[in-house]
C-alpha cells in the first residue's frame, strides 16, 4: 500500500505566500466580457491615442518577418542597437525585459538581498513593495511632501548605507516629475543602487537616461507599454553602466526572456518613431484640457501631471469608483493620501471618453 506523503512543508510554504499582498487587477477585468455596453476603461494607464490599426499593422509585419523556429538572438541585438541610437547610450548598457516589471523583480532579487532593504516613496508604484515582500526583503516608504515633491534628505536618512532606492518619476500615481537635482543628489550621496523608473517619461519634460552610463549606481527603467501603446507586448528595458548591464543580462535574467515577435515589433515601432510624436503631443494637449475640466467640478482637485494619467482628490468616502463602475466607467482607486478626501488615478483617455466621465461626475459628485 502506497504511503501518503506528508504535506506539512508544502502547506507551510503556501501559507507564507498566501499572506502576501495580492495585486489588485483593474476592476474592469471582471466586466470586459460580460458588460453589454461599451466600457470606458481609464484604470490602467493604457494609451488610447496610438491607433489600434497602426499597432496591428506593425505586428502583422513583424510576425511575417520572424522565424519562430529560432531563439530571438538577432532580434535582441537589433533592438538594443536601435535603442542605443535613439537614446544616445552604448548598446552594451541596455538590458531588455518582459515588461519593466520583470526588471524590477530582478533588481530587487539581485541587489537587495540578503540583509539589505528597499526604499521607495509613498505613494508610489505598488510593485516595489509587493516584490520586495515576496523576496523577504525589508521595505521602507518615505512619504512625499504635502506638495507631492520628494524630500531627498529624508530618503537618504532612511536608506542608510545599503540597499536599493526606487524613484518613479513621473511618479505613479501622483503624476509629477521630481527635479533632476533631487534625484542626482540621492545618486551621488547613496552608496547603494538607485533605480529611476521612467516608464512615463515620454510625456514629461526631461529624462535622466544618459546619466545611467555616467554613474555606477544608477539604473534607469523604461517601457514600451505607455508611449508606444505596446502594453500587451510586455517589453521594458533598463540602462546602466556596462558592467552592471552585462551581469543582469548574462547572469540574472533568464535567456531569451522576450519573444522574437515582440522584439521585432518594437524594432519596427522605433523605425517609425516620428510617427508617434504627434500622438504623444495630442495626449499631452488632452491632458491639459482634461485637467481643467476636472478642476471645474465642485469637490474635485486635479493635480498637474507629466504622465498619461491624472491624480484627483475628491470629497468622497471611496464609493465614487464603485458608482462609476456601475455605469461602465472604470478609474483606479488610490486611497486616502491627503488629510481629507479620497484619491483616484484616471488615465487620460480620448476626448469622448473623458467627456463622458466628466458628465457622470457632474451627476455623482
Amino acid at each position: 500500500m502506497r504511503r501518503k506523503a506528508s504535506n506539512i512543508w508544502l502547506r507551510s510554504a503556501m501559507k507564507r505566500l498566501s499572506v502576501l499582498e495580492p495585486y489588485a487587477f483593474p476592476e474592469a477585468w471582471n466586466s470586459i466580457v460580460s458588460h453589454s455596453e461599451p466600457l470606458i476603461k481609464l484604470d490602467a494607464n493604457e494609451n488610447y491615442f496610438i491607433p489600434k490599426e497602426l499597432i496591428s499593422r506593425v505586428l502583422q509585419e513583424a510576425a511575417s518577418e520572424v522565424d519562430l523556429r529560432f531563439y530571438p538572438v538577432a532580434e535582441y541585438r537589433q533592438l538594443t542597437e536601435a535603442l542605443a541610437e535613439r537614446l544616445n547610450v552604448p548598446s552594451e548598457c541596455i538590458v531588455l525585459g518582459s515588461g519593466s516589471s520583470q526588471l524590477i523583480d530582478a533588481l530587487i532579487y539581485s541587489f537587495a538581498k540578503p540583509k539589505s532593504k528597499v526604499i521607495s516613496l509613498k505613494p508610489s508604484f505598488l510593485l516595489y513593495r509587493m516584490r520586495s515582500k515576496l523576496h523577504g526583503v525589508k521595505f521602507v516608504e518615505v512619504p512625499l511632501n504635502d506638495d507631492l515633491s520628494m524630500d531627498s534628505k529624508s530618503v537618504l536618512k532612511v536608506a542608510g548605507n545599503s540597499g536599493v532606492i526606487f524613484i518613479c518619476s513621473p511618479n505613479n500615481p501622483t503624476g509629477n516629475q521630481f527635479s533632476q537635482e533631487s534625484v542626482i543628489s540621492i545618486v551621488e550621496s547613496f552608496p547603494g543602487l538607485v533605480v529611476l523608473d521612467e516608464a512615463y517619461v515620454e510625456f514629461a519634460d526631461f529624462s535622466l537616461i544618459t546619466k545611467a552610463v555616467e554613474y555606477q549606481n544608477l539604473v534607469v527603467l523604461r517601457s514600451f507599454s505607455k508611449a508606444y501603446g505596446l502594453a500587451g507586448g510586455r517589453l521594458g528595458y533598463l540602462v546602466a553602466n556596462a558592467e552592471l548591464a552585462r551581469i543582469m543580462r548574462s547572469r540574472v535574467l533568464r535567456p531569451y526572456n522576450v519573444s522574437s515577435i515582440t522584439l521585432r515589433t518594437a524594432i519596427k515601432l522605433l523605425e517609425n518613431y516620428d510617427v508617434f510624436l504627434p500622438y504623444i503631443e495630442r495626449l499631452k494637449e488632452e491632458r491639459r484640457a482634461f485637467q481643467q475640466k476636472l478642476n471645474s467640478l465642485n469637490g474635485v482637485k486635479a493635480f498637474d501631471s507629466k504622465a498619461n494619467f491624472i491624480l484627483i482628490n475628491v470629497v468622497d468616502d471611496g464609493s465614487l469608483g464603485d458608482k462609476l463602475a456601475s455605469r461602465g466607467i472604470y478609474i483606479r482607486k488610490v486611497g486616502k493620501i491627503f488629510t481629507e478626501g479620497f484619491a483616484y488615478r484616471i488615465t487620460v483617455g480620448l476626448p469622448e471618453m473623458n467627456n463622458r466621465l466628466i458628465e457622470e461626475l457632474r451627476v455623482l459628485i
